[in-house]
Order: structure tokens, then sequence, then C-alpha cells
């Protein structure tokens, strides 16, 4: 089969959660024997030359990009809210120079399928439809409403509140129309697939982010005990999270562990973040900004910290701490859709007094550490392989094949 995906950014390094996911399956498809493009639009914050992507990567998968800014335009955010019913954030990924290359993409390569990564790809739908008979598939790593939603519920500024409301509101109508004129829906979750699918009953799929086994082989024991974050930090759920670990959870943890670190990593802080977490240097928390690998940076320490409470979709993230033998302890919205088990192969909690004890009484107990970082391993070896994903969704692709 004919594979053209439309990506809006150039999902390379693999770096965060939403290049792995889209790279991981794109290259399993390929793997199946299915012939892979990617369209990418090639963001002013996340540019990446495609040529700089490895050979090896380029002969499973063909890149092409278009630049574009879509950075946040003050005026035009203002034009957007008063004289517009479409969500800014997703208008500004529209690139006219973007659709005159799809066009001829659509013309001269006539895919059997084309994949849309995420609902701000919707846009093109129209002349996907009018320049080929492709089958479209939308693939949806997170349901972007409810974060926007789950957003607006806990801020307490009344006009941030009334324009995030608004904005939660456009973002749903733009994934109801999205899905409704798709084919195909491709979920991260199985949560999220069931909360997409009300929109339409056309045909869906949940097909887990796989890892590949050999990208990840058992880790030395990082530094115990010690705790660390990593993370895309111009996220504002990974904000909102830091900054309530460090304040509700971890400040409180230093009074009964004095010497316990909190390292944290990621790219694109704003200075507002990064000044507030380095006002806490001196009570252990230890800001790198971004790291040049993070597979070397997860290895250093022992207890990934993932505490979020917004947000939808798989934490990428999260499924490499597990493979590399780290203990995960997470908020319940952080590890959704991930399916696993409390004390087994992770620690789940939402509660900030909770979690500074489980997480005292774990760095006192290398043995139960030891346990259950051993399970974590095990349980996304056993569930989220790559190879198999690919599988799974070329099976369903051909089951609709001509």
């Amino acid at each position: 089969m004919k594979i053209l995906i439309l990506s809006s950014k150039v999902p390379f390094p693999k770096k965060d959660g939403g290049a792995i996911a889209t790279i991981s399956l794109a290259e399993s498809l390929a793997d199946e024997g299915n012939e892979i493009s990617m369209l990418c639009l090639n963001t002013k914050k996340h540019f990446f030359n495609i040529n700089d992507i490895p050979q090896s990567l380029r002969k499973k998968i063909h890149f092409m990009s278009v630049d574009i800014n879509t950075g946040i335009n003050p005026l035009q955010l203002l034009a957007n809210f008063l004289f517009s019913k479409e969500p800014y954030n997703a208008r500004r990924f529209y690139s006219n120079e973007y659709e005159i290359l799809l066009k001829k993409i659509l013309e001269n390569e006539k895919p059997d399928f084309v994949q849309l990564e995420g609902p701000y790809m919707g846009y093109y739908i129209p002349v996907i439809r009018k320049f080929s008979k492709a089958k479209i598939s939308l693939r949806a790593h997170n349901v972007e409403n409810e974060i926007w939603k789950l957003k607006y519920l806990r801020t307490r500024n009344f006009f941030v509140r009334f324009y995030l409301k608004n904005l939660s509101l456009r973002i749903e109508k733009l994934e109801s129309k999205i899905v409704l004129s798709s084919d195909f829906l491709v979920s991260i979750s199985e949560n999220d697939r069931k909360n997409l699918i009300k929109f339409s009953d056309i045909p869906s799929i949940t097909i887990q982010t796989g890892l590949s086994p050999e990208n990840y082989p058992p880790p030395k024991q990082g530094k115990f005990p010690s705790l660390f974050f990593i993370g895309a930090l111009d996220w504002t759920p990974n904000q909102e999270g830091i900054i309530w670990f460090i304040e509700e959870v971890f400040l409180n943890l230093r009074k009964k562990l004095p010497k316990i670190e909190f390292h944290v990593a990621g790219r694109n802080a704003p200075e507002w973040l990064s000044k507030r977490m380095d006002a806490h240097k001196d009570n252990g928390v230890i800001y790198h900004g971004e790291v040049e690998n993070a597979y070397e940076f997860m290895n250093k320490y022992a207890i990934f910290i993932s505490p979020l409470f917004t947000g939808s979709g798989i934490r990428i993230k999260i499924l490499e701490g597990m493979i590399m033998q780290r203990v995960v302890i997470a908020t319940g919205i952080a590890i959704e859709g991930i399916n696993a088990t409390h004390l087994k192969n992770c620690i789940i909690t939402d509660e900030a007094e909770e979690m500074k004890n489980i997480i005292f009484e774990l760095c006192n107990n290398k043995e139960k550490y030891n346990q259950i970082a051993a399970s974590a391993r095990q349980f996304i070896l056993e569930n989220f392989n790559n190879l198999a994903s690919g599988k799974k969704l070329s099976d369903f692709y051909r089951s609709y094949q001509p």
C-alpha cells in the first residue's frame, strides 16, 4: 500500500512524545512492506532540515517539508477571536504553499491512504478529496478539546477562563468536523477513541504507540534515590505539573529526605518557568534545560515523576521510562491509556501527601524499587511492541482497500 502521512511538524529528532509517536508508527508501517511518504510542515519553532534525518530512516520514509511560521501573532489572535469561529491555534497550521505541494503529490504518487497526524491537518481534507481517491485516516494523538477544557476548569482568572472555554468549544467543533470528514479514526488510546467516535460511527481502531526493544537495552542503575522529569517544557500541562510537584510534594519531601534531588530536563522552557525552578536550586531542584541525549539523562536517575492534571493520549516518555526500568510515579491523567497496575509496575496517585509518602517509602526500600522497575520493563515489552503496532494498522487498512 501507498500511505501518505501529513504531519504538523518534522518529527525528528525524536525528543518528544509526538515525534516518537509519529516516527515509530511510520517506521513500523514501512517495515510491513508499505510505501511511506511524509509531508511535514516545518515550523519555525521546531525547525529541522529533513536532509539531516539519518539516511537509514530516509530509506524507509520519503520525507518532504514546507516551511511555516506558526508563532502567535497577538493582533491575529484578537481578530480571530472577534471575527472567526475557528480555533486560532489550529488555523495557524494552514499553508497555501503546503496545499499546492500536497496537490502535486496526490496527483503524482496516487496514495491509497492519507493519514492525518492530528486534527490540525484536517484543513487539507478538501484538497485530498478533490485531487485523490485515497481513503483518509485521522490519527488522534489525543483529544485536543479535552486538554483545553480541563485547562479552563483549572484556571481562576475570569478573562483567561472565558477565552479558554471558548477555545475548547471551537476545537471540539473542529475535531467533530474532521472526524465526520474522515474515513477512519486511528487513536493512540482506547479512551480517546471512545471520546472521538461519538462524533461519527466511522470504522475506528486503537493503535498504541509501540517501542522497539532493541533501542532500549536494560540500562544501568541510576543514582538511588533520585527523582527526575523529562518532557516538552513549552507544553502547559507539563509546566503546571512540575510547579505543582515542586511546591506541593518535593519541598515537603525534602524535610524528610534533605539530600534528595529533583532533576528536570526539557526544551523551550519559558523564562518564567526556568526562573521559578532556579529559585529552588538550593532546595534540590536542578534544571538541566534541553539535554543532548534523553536516554543518557534518564539513565542517570532512578524515579521518573509525571505529574499531569490536564491532557489526553499516551505519555510516550512514561513508556520510555518504564522500558528503561525506571519506577514511574504518575497522576491518573498522566498514565491514562497505558493500563499499568498501581504498586505492581508503576505508582499512580493524584494526592500530594500520598505521593510524598510513597516516594519516601520507595527511597528507603531498594528491593521494592527494583521489583517495580523490573515489572515495568516487562510490562512494556509485552504490551507496546512497535512491530505489532505496524502489522495491526496495516491489516486494518488492507481490510478496507478496494
